[in-house]
């Protein structure tokens, strides 16, 4: 070996791919959340005009930030296999864009 360390190879089991990948996920959507909500306060930041008078949100501005939220849900769901989750976000999902498409 002349002084080099041998490394035991360590091959994760199906259980323990699977609780990396929740924990993985799971930081995913935190961080994401924290994404939204200062999304959010820079868009009411946005909205405050010279006169310090915030204007109103259109209905086109609400639905798309409510369908950027739906499909980053619609996502995770997905990559965690929650299919009864996933089959809800995406039903509102589909509303809200027909909505927006009737604007």
């Amino acid at each position: 070996m002349n002084g080099q360390v041998m490394m035991k190879k360590n091959n994760m089991t199906d259980k323990e791919i699977e609780k990396l990948a929740n924990l993985i996920s799971d930081k995913l959507i935190a961080k994401q959340r924290e994404y939204d909500e200062q999304f959010h306060v820079d868009l009411q930041e946005t909205m405050t005009d010279n006169l310090s008078s915030i204007r109103q949100v259109s209905e086109e501005e609400l639905l798309l930030s409510e369908i950027a939220k739906l499909m980053t849900l619609l996502s995770s769901y997905e990559t965690r296999e929650q299919y009864e989750k996933a089959a809800i976000t995406k039903n509102k999902l589909d509303q809200l864009k027909n909505r927006l498409d009737e604007l």
